[in-house]
């Protein structure tokens, strides 16, 4: 794309970040049948601009978190040994202020997609996220990273604008950016406790009075709370 129509957009950039971005589907397109594999291939609420290093760099890695980095690049994200419980390949890792965007983008392929995830995972593609089923969708381990990122970076403005603009020109939206109580009535974590991060909740008035209790932070996925003296 020229420099006036939104950067420097190409197909064939640089060996290095920075050089030009291109347009990546956040679920690699190899795992639903190629770039012809229509409306997939072509659906806006998951093809995204990226570094065109960085994401050659990706290729068809799975989303994750690591602790064992082999690259890591300059906004932070990073390639690695996956430390999610449940998976012990290779991931890249996005910063976190994405992570929540890239969960409701994979959530929505899915959902948008159900019909035929059984013929994609019969692709048997290496690597492949799917389990098999229309239930889950995706490996429990990957439901399990979804809901982690959905729940620790909620919907942002940005999102919004996005699926505004898509709803424009595609005529449908990412539900889950409209309404984002839907992902913990849809899917469950099987992660343990220890293995969810803590958030932070304030509530007052302290000490409680006639039992009326007021809390800010964020509770989105969070079911209940209970309060003790």
């Amino acid at each position: 794309g020229q420099v006036t129509a939104g950067g420097n957009q190409c197909g064939n950039g640089k060996n290095y970040e920075n050089s030009c971005y291109n347009r990546e589907h956040a679920l690699p397109k190899s795992y639903f049948g190629g770039i012809n594999a229509t409306p997939m291939a072509n659906d806006a609420h998951f093809v995204i601009p990226t570094d065109y290093y960085v994401n050659n760099q990706r290729g068809n890695y799975l989303y994750g978190e690591t602790n064992s980095t082999s690259q890591v690049f300059t906004n932070g994200s990073k390639i690695g040994i996956s430390s999610f419980p449940g998976y012990s390949g290779t991931v890249f890792e996005p910063i976190n202020e994405f992570k929540g965007d890239l969960a409701r983008m994979w959530l929505y392929f899915i959902t948008r997609y159900e019909s035929q995830l059984q013929n994609f995972y019969n692709l048997n593609v290496s690597g492949s996220p799917f389990d098999g089923s229309t239930q889950n969708g995706f490996q429990q381990w990957i439901i399990n990273l979804l809901l982690k990122w959905h729940n620790n970076d909620p919907v942002s403005q940005r999102e919004i604008d996005r699926n505004n603009a898509v709803y424009t020109f595609q005529g449908n939206r990412n539900p889950f950016i409209d309404h984002p109580e839907f992902v913990a009535l849809i899917w469950k974590s099987t992660l343990a406790t220890s293995d969810i991060e803590k958030f932070s909740l304030n509530f007052y008035p302290n000490p409680v009075k006639n039992k009326e209790v007021f809390f800010k932070g964020n509770t989105q996925g969070v079911e209940n709370v209970k309060v003790y003296d």
